[in-house]
């Protein structure tokens, strides 16, 4: 196993009434499955940032915890959530569920976070791009050669298909890239105390 979720050492340099204290029996685990950059950006104070793409390496560790802790799973909204639910539920985890919402309706209800560095979350490094490429493809086609209009034909058919079927090959693929992996930002992983 990569790191263990509790038993990892608070970040040095932190004073003690900043860190979370001890869980108790039953108290919840909040797993974050959004890309360390939207993780270090805002969160809730003591959850755990595993993305979405490294939980399978976390499954049998948070099969553990959950004999002891119900496992909250959110992401910004519930999109990534949803995907991450159904793979645990599929491998054994039955103490486990949705914060409904995300950490979007947890701010909007007023609830604490631990705000750090923000950064583009993954659905606005997705919007970015796909922006990008539609007007690169607009600008060559009427410049260059009208078969580049075949380019934001294509980005449109994609995000049709993202939005139809809630899942989205382009966000896939960038939280495959190394500034949205866990071994980028493995700091934030498994921490007690708040970032």
């Amino acid at each position: 196993m990569n790191m263990m979720l509790l038993d990892q050492k608070p970040k040095s340099g932190m004073d003690h009434k900043n860190q979370v204290s001890p869980l108790s029996l039953n108290d919840p685990i909040y797993i974050d499955v959004r890309t360390p950059q939207e993780f270090e950006g805002m969160h809730i104070s003591g959850s755990r940032n595993i993305p979405l793409p490294d939980l399978h390496t976390y499954v049998e560790e948070l099969q553990t915890l959950s004999r002891e802790h119900p496992i909250r799973l959110l992401c910004r909204t519930q999109n990534r959530v949803k995907i991450a639910y159904e793979y645990l539920t599929n491998h054994g985890l039955t103490n486990c569920e949705i914060l409904q919402g995300g950490i979007t309706a947890w701010v909007n209800q007023g609830k604490p976070v631990v705000r750090g560095q923000q950064r583009i979350s993954l659905e606005g490094q997705v919007r970015a791009i796909a922006g990008g490429v539609i007007l690169a493809g607009v600008a060559f086609g009427f410049t260059v050669h009208s078969g580049f209009f075949f380019i934001p034909a294509l980005v449109g058919a994609g995000l049709l298909h993202a939005g139809l079927t809630d899942s989205c090959l382009m966000g896939m693929l960038l939280a495959k890239l190394p500034m949205n992996r866990i071994g980028n930002s493995s700091k934030n992983i498994g921490k007690k105390g708040d970032s």
